[in-house]
């Protein structure tokens, strides 16, 4: 019979299988926390003070924001000194946007048209780069309009607009996402082995369930020791593996079988460690000690399995 087993191990140690969850919970979630911050993509500020508030300049100003490595900033309109923001490196380029803007867009007067100040080196140049970008898509049907008319086919701007919108062709360059599973993951086996580490604070936690004494009683019976065993070690591995999936759904892991076949073999390996060492034995400090090296270890050859 397991049920007395899963009395002693499981309902008897509620408690201390919240206290391990929350643990795992904590240190999964401070894990995610470091991996979302030191992957933010990368963004240029860019400050922009639209004088003219124009249609045109709004647009100019999305068309600039549309990059993904841009982020605007916008100036209030008595803010005389925007140069500013360059030299005290709030900003990689600070960009004004004239009142009669709309009015050289239009009659192709692009001179002097903004009022650009940027920072000397090599970001600075690719942002001039970005901003100069989007003006010239902006002046594209002014100038068509232009030549159009030069020919003597007068046209107005919307007109030119939906014929180019119309006429530029998709881009032809594809874009394939990746659906297969992979049988292995560094990244995450990285992660999950943290919370392998963490996870032998199981030691203390059940330190209760070593009572020598009553031990002995339970030993007597035929296959007892097997039994404790067995259902410490499975209880635990369950956990881990719930945490595994867990962790494959944060860090957005496609994962094959394999993968978990793999990661199964070395948790259960390593609560039958765990469980051998709780209950053989005796002094906790070298109990906890053994567990900590023998945690780390696994640890390593997870990662290494991985590799």
């Amino acid at each position: 019979m397991i049920q007395p087993y899963l009395f002693i191990v499981v309902v008897k140690q509620w408690k201390q299988y919240v206290l391990l969850t929350i643990l795992l919970l904590f240190t999964l979630l401070a894990v995610w926390g470091v991996y979302k911050t030191l992957n933010q993509s990368f963004q240029i500020p860019v400050a922009v003070q639209d004088q003219e508030r124009s249609s045109s300049s709004k647009k100019l100003i999305e068309g600039i924001d549309n990059n993904e490595f841009v982020k605007i900033e916008h100036v209030p309109l008595d803010e005389a000194y925007i140069e500013e923001r360059v030299t005290r490196k709030e900003a990689v380029v600070s960009l004004q946007i004239p009142e009669n803007y709309s009015d050289k867009l239009h009659s192709n007067n692009l001179k002097n048209a903004l009022t650009l100040y940027g920072r000397d080196d090599f970001i600075g140049d690719i942002t001039l780069e970005m901003i100069s970008r989007s003006l010239y898509e902006q002046q594209i049907p002014n100038i068509v309009k232009s030549h159009l008319e030069d020919n003597g086919r007068d046209y107005s701007l919307n007109t030119v607009n939906k014929k180019l919108n119309q006429e530029t062709p998709e881009s032809k360059i594809a874009h394939y996402v990746i659906n297969h599973s992979s049988n292995t993951s560094i990244s995450l086996s990285i992660v999950f082995a943290i919370l392998l580490c963490v996870s032998s604070v199981q030691i203390v936690l059940h330190q209760r369930l070593k009572q020598n004494g009553a031990l002995a009683r339970l030993f007597m019976f035929r296959y007892s020791r097997l039994k404790l065993f067995g259902t410490y070690a499975i209880a635990h591995t369950i956990i881990l593996m719930i945490f595994l999936s867990l962790t494959t759904i944060v860090f957005q892991q496609n994962l094959s079988l394999i993968f978990y076949v793999k990661s199964l073999l070395v948790i259960l390996i390593y609560e039958l460690g765990v469980v051998w060492l709780l209950f053989k034995v005796n002094t906790l400090s070298h109990r906890l000690f053994m567990t900590l090296i023998y945690a780390l270890v696994m640890s390593l050859i997870y990662i290494f399995i991985q590799l």
